[in-house]
């Protein structure tokens, strides 16, 4: 068996919309400016979400340093975005189309987040359905978060496939690093919250545009370059 496992952020769902109103909203709720500039959202996106409140408060807009601050934020902020994670967002054009044709040609297929596993589960389920990915797999307590590879390498372990029978695709230089730290072919994509100039700085085996061309390099690296 042949194992596809997508990053979900930026590269199956694009959430940015999403991920800045809730983080916006809970700064200025609080009494903080809210950051409105699109690219830098995209560039402190990745990291998980302490990382984002942290790169929020401090940035341009509020230049706060303060570790309890940043604790009590980002703990606002979890609340509100579990509590509404669908707002917003919706899966990049043909990617479900192009989910279901790999699922018909009997891929497996996993989806790895360093977003929370209690809301990515029902968020994967809520937007693609119950049956497209074989695994689902979000960030647990006492677990590492991506670049770290071992939760990678549990799906690939569950899933009982060869590393040289499986693909980690993403749109993030953590994502190209969490695979190659587990041993696997990367693949990033380009229209999430990087772009090619950023991702050619990486160690991606391919860089994608367009979700056409996605399916043409996972048949490449599969069938043999």
């Amino acid at each position: 068996m042949k194992l596809i496992a997508f990053d979900v952020d930026g590269t199956i769902l694009d959430t940015l919309d999403t991920i800045m109103y809730h983080v916006n909203e809970t700064l200025n709720e609080n009494g903080f400016y809210k950051v409105e500039d699109k690219q830098y959202m995209r560039k402190i996106l990745g990291y998980g979400s302490e990382y984002l409140i942290e790169k929020s408060l401090d940035s341009e807009y509020n230049q706060v340093y303060d570790k309890n601050i940043t604790k009590d934020i980002l703990d606002k902020y979890t609340d509100r975005y579990n509590a509404d994670p669908t707002y917003l967002t919706k899966p990049y054009e043909k990617i479900k189309d192009l989910l279901e044709v790999l699922k018909s040609e009997n891929y497996l297929l996993a989806a790895y987040s360093n977003k929370p596993d209690v809301v990515l589960q029902p968020l994967i389920v809520s937007l693609f359905g119950e049956n497209l990915f074989d695994i689902v797999l979000g960030f647990q307590p006492n677990s590492p978060s991506k670049p770290d590879p071992t939760v990678l390498n549990k799906i690939i372990a569950k899933l009982g496939v060869e590393k040289e029978n499986a693909i980690y695709i993403g749109d993030s230089e953590v994502d190209v690093k969490t695979g190659k730290n587990t041993g696997l072919k990367t693949i990033a994509v380009t229209w999430g919250f990087r772009d090619r100039d950023f991702l050619e700085e990486t160690e991606a085996d391919y860089i994608v545009d367009r979700v056409e061309e996605l399916k043409e390099k996972i048949d490449l690296i599969f069938e043999g370059e």
